[in-house]
Formats: structure tokens, C-alpha cells, sequence
């Protein structure tokens, strides 16, 4: 009877013993998921508002997009690092200067006009200077504008021009010519683009 008791007793100890490795196998395979700081999702609040100029007086006109993405954007220590090697989608169809007539002018007769939507990413910022690349009309070119830095904002500041730098040539004829009168025959090449990014 005593050789069965132990017999009983070491056969339940090597159960409980194996049932406890296997624990350990399971919580080895399929450790608790946990996502890490470089993939968690910044939420920001960011618009983008453009100038562009017509009249030999280079009066400007205002404008923005409705849909403008940023994506890539890092969790760190401050909002300018964050923003480091983030990406930006601007479509251009959604072009909105708030006058319809306008509007559907930019879109057929200037955004139609060159290839694709509007991307690009930004560099390091430093010394309130930000290496932005933007590829435009199938053309990408690396701008330097300004920023400046506040504890939950960053307002960024630049000029690109239509025709040297994204060579849209055919886009800007177009405009020029749809708008000949109301630009008293000046249209400008050059476009101001500020952008503020909010935590």
C-alpha cells in the first residue's frame, strides 16, 4: 500500500512538474503583445495654407486642400523631433481658395495638368531650418524653409516655384491663360506655403 502511495505521489509530481514547463513554453511562444514606442500613432492637428500671386502689383490669393495626410510620425521627446522623416500626401483635387468658380479652374486647369498628388517628408530640424522634400509634377526637389518651435506647435514657412523647381511648365501656361484678364496679364511663378503642426 505504501509503494502505491509513493508510486502515486511521484507520478503526481512529475504531472505537475510538466504541467508547469509547459506553462513556461506557452508564455515563451506567445509573450503579451506590446506595441513598441516607434510604432504607436502620434495624433496631430496640421493645416497647410498656400499663396499664390497674380497682377504686376503680386497680389496674393489664398488657399489650402481639404485632404492633406502625415504620416510616420514618431513618438519622442519633442514635437520637432517627432516630425523627422514624417511623410506628407497633399491631394490635389481637393484644392478649396473658398471660390468654386476658382477652384475648378486650379483643378482642370493647373493640377490636371502635371502628374500625381503632391508627397514629400521632412529632414532634421536645426537651427530653425528643416530640409523639406517635396516631389511635385513627377519632380522632386529639397527645399529649406524656416520653422519656428513653441511647447506644442511648429510653424513651418517656404516659397517653391512652379517652373524652376518642378519644371510644370504646361500647368502654369494653362492657368495663365484661363486667368489672362483677371491677373491683368501677370500670373507669378512663385507660391509661399505655410504649415502648422499642433500636438
Amino acid at each position: 500500500m505504501k509503494k502505491k502511495l509513493l508510486t502515486l505521489a511521484l507520478i503526481g509530481a512529475l504531472v505537475v512538474s510538466c504541467g508547469k514547463k509547459e506553462e513556461t513554453k506557452v508564455e515563451e511562444l506567445y509573450p503579451t503583445e506590446v506595441t513598441s514606442v516607434s510604432e504607436q500613432k502620434v495624433n496631430l492637428d496640421y493645416t497647410l495654407e498656400w499663396t499664390a500671386f497674380k497682377t504686376p502689383k503680386k497680389v496674393g490669393v489664398k488657399g489650402t486642400f481639404d485632404k492633406i495626410e502625415l504620416t510616420d510620425v514618431k513618438e519622442a521627446a519633442t514635437l520637432i523631433e517627432s516630425l523627422e522623416g514624417a511623410k506628407f500626401t497633399v491631394e490635389t483635387p481637393t484644392v478649396n481658395s473658398k471660390d468654386p468658380l476658382r477652384d475648378d479652374k486650379l483643378k482642370a486647369g493647373f493640377f490636371a495638368k502635371m502628374a500625381g498628388n503632391i508627397t514629400g517628408s521632412f529632414g532634421a530640424f536645426k537651427d530653425g531650418k528643416v530640409a523639406v522634400s517635396i516631389t511635385m509634377n513627377g519632380v522632386t526637389k529639397e527645399k529649406s524653409f524656416a520653422y519656428e518651435t513653441t511647447d506644442s506647435s511648429v510653424k513651418i514657412n517656404g516659397s517653391i516655384d512652379m517652373i524652376a523647381d518642378f519644371t510644370a511648365n504646361a500647368a502654369f501656361d494653362s492657368i495663365h491663360e484661363l486667368c489672362k484678364d483677371l491677373h491683368e496679364g501677370k500670373t507669378w511663378t512663385d507660391v509661399d506655403i505655410a504649415v502648422e503642426i499642433k500636438k
